[in-house]
């Protein structure tokens, strides 16, 4: 009987554990400033926009950098969830993987798996928080850091895993 039923618990508690997001929403601000996402490049599960704007000669060669606008759709691997972010103007910035060693030591530290910043924080319903002035998001990932710099951030989380 277990043998039957194992496969079966094994992909219940995949839908479980796939069940809960952190969901960044990023709206440009009034002047037209874009937001500045930087992604470790094995992090990202799925990408899509409307227009996107490769930017050649970047100032770090390593660094794969791209101006997304209409309708932009990120999905990333967290190291506790995935993340999903959505947004109408951003800059993106793909950034190399951390080394393996970097990747364990980072997932084994002591504390938080994202740090904010910003200049107002207000709470609304169903586990909703909209960070306004100067936002910065660090955030780990399987890959390494991921990083959130823009005006004004809404963010929910269903395992209301925020710091």
């Amino acid at each position: 009987m277990f043998k039957k039923a194992g496969p079966l618990l094994m992909c219940t508690a995949l839908i479980a554990a796939s069940a809960h997001a952190a969901t960044f929403v990023i709206r440009a601000d009034s002047a037209g400033h874009e937001a500045t996402i930087m992604i470790p490049m094995g992090a990202v599960l799925d990408l899509s926009s409307n227009s996107a704007e490769t930017l050649a000669g970047f100032a770090n060669p390593q660094i794969e950098a791209m101006r997304l606008s209409g309708d932009v759709r990120i999905s990333v691997q967290g190291s506790k969830e995935p993340i999903h972010i959505r947004a109408d103007k951003v800059l993106l910035e793909l950034i190399p993987d951390e080394t393996p060693l970097q990747r364990i030591s980072a997932l084994f530290s002591i504390g938080k798996t994202m740090q904010t910043r910003s200049s107002t924080v207000s709470v609304g319903d169903d586990h909703t928080k909209i960070f306004a002035g100067n936002v910065v998001f660090k955030i780990k990932t399987l890959s390494g850091p991921l990083q959130i710099k823009a005006d004004r951030v809404t963010y929910r989380s269903d395992s209301d895993s925020i710091t």
